[in-house]
């Protein structure tokens, strides 16, 4: 078979190779190995996920559609760089992770999608014998993170997209109620709303925000007043420089730093994007200031991929021992976290911020392999 073909010469130890190059095949493997084909609690094509209680080292498997989204957004945005056999192996697994998909579309018929299932009565934080028992109350709505990911990744046709877009439009803050839990100044802004629900609470999300205006910018969507508006919003946010100095306030769901960071690459790597290019130089000084401050081998790898992005030469950074080693299944790397109580008004959201009793975070083995070959190939074959 082409694919056992593609991996044979990898039987010998990688980890002696002086060019980290040489990782992406293995990298390769390790998706396809861990993606599931064999369903149980995981649905088919997705990839295994774990959710820790920051007041426990417990990990329980969670099955939402997350991290599957986001390995094969990013196989996606990779293609230009693939070789044949490595195209064949990630529509492989773009392919196969679209199985998955329609488990979590909005279940009555809606061009949206949830964090969890919503198919079969849905889930609420599975496997939790106390939360899982009050979907009916606190279930969540469908978000448009989750949307504008997976429709980049089953790379939908222009007109599914605007339609999506034009959904998108109508849950910005203003349109159902105004937002509570945010700066002052930033409350009457009409920036899209994390979630697609009436009832829920306008929530805003730093990196979420980029995340969609990603998607309006792939599809070459016509900007509306909206995106003009969550844009200004980055902007503002960027230069007070809040990723900075408050990034679980400004973005409760990926609140790190160095993730924030990532993001704003991701979005500008779309399109020229005139008033993040003259904020490029102090966005790459704390850049590289992130990355001498972090010991974690992942948020050093997101840094490096930012860089790479920007066809900036990142520092030093070889991954040889680490995959090796497996130490890239960490469960030390947080990308995304969430708080029980953060969408709710100010006063409560900044105290969940800082309880650990509220707080949760997941973690998804195959999306570090994913951002450690991203990583690779950024390096190794962008800038030729």
């Amino acid at each position: 078979m082409r694919l056992g073909f593609f991996f044979l010469f990898f039987t010998i130890s990688f980890s002696s190779f002086p060019n980290d190059s040489l990782l992406i095949p293995k990298l390769f493997q390790n998706l396809l190995n861990k993606q599931v084909t064999n369903p149980n609690f995981f649905v088919n094509g997705s990839f295994p996920s774990y959710r820790q209680h920051s007041n426990n080292n417990k990990l329980r498997h969670d099955n939402n559609i997350f991290y599957t989204a986001l390995i094969a957004y990013t196989l996606q945005e990779l293609k230009p760089y693939l070789t044949n056999d490595e195209s064949i192996i990630a529509d492989t697994i773009i392919n196969r992770a679209a199985k998955a998909f329609p488990h979590y579309k909005n279940a009555s018929g809606r061009l949206s999608y949830n964090f969890w299932q919503t198919q079969s009565g849905g889930s609420f934080f599975p496997n939790d014998k106390v939360l899982s028992k009050m979907k009916k109350k606190l279930a969540l709505p469908d978000d448009l993170d989750d949307t504008g990911i997976i429709l980049s990744a089953l790379n939908i046709d222009d007109s599914t997209a605007a339609k999506a877009h034009l959904l998108m439009r109508n849950f910005a803050n203003g349109k159902h109620s105004i937002i509570k839990n945010t700066y002052k100044e930033y409350k009457n802004t009409n920036a899209y709303s994390t979630w697609y629900g009436v009832k829920m609470p306008v929530d805003f999300d730093f990196g979420v925000h980029c995340n969609i205006l990603t998607f309006v910018n792939k599809y070459h969507l016509p900007w509306q007043k909206e995106d003009s508006a969550t844009y200004n919003l980055l902007l503002n946010m960027i230069d007070k420089k809040l990723y900075l100095k408050a990034p679980a306030y400004i973005s409760p769901y990926y609140c790190y730093t160095p993730v924030l960071l990532y993001h704003i690459a991701r979005l500008s790597s779309t399109k020229q994007m005139a008033a993040i290019e003259e904020r490029k130089p102090a966005l790459i000084a704390d850049i590289f200031s992130s990355f001498n401050q972090t010991e974690d081998t992942l948020y050093k790898i997101i840094l490096s991929s930012t860089l790479l992005k920007w066809n900036i030469a990142p520092p030093n950074l070889e991954l040889g021992g680490d995959v090796a080693s497996g130490s890239l299944n960490t469960t030390d790397f947080v990308y995304y976290t969430g708080h029980l109580f953060s969408h709710l008004n100010n006063s409560i959201k900044k105290i969940a911020n800082v309880m650990d009793a509220t707080q949760y975070k997941w973690y998804c083995s195959g999306f570090n392999d994913c951002l450690a070959l991203e990583y690779l190939i950024l390096k190794h074959r962008k800038r030729k």
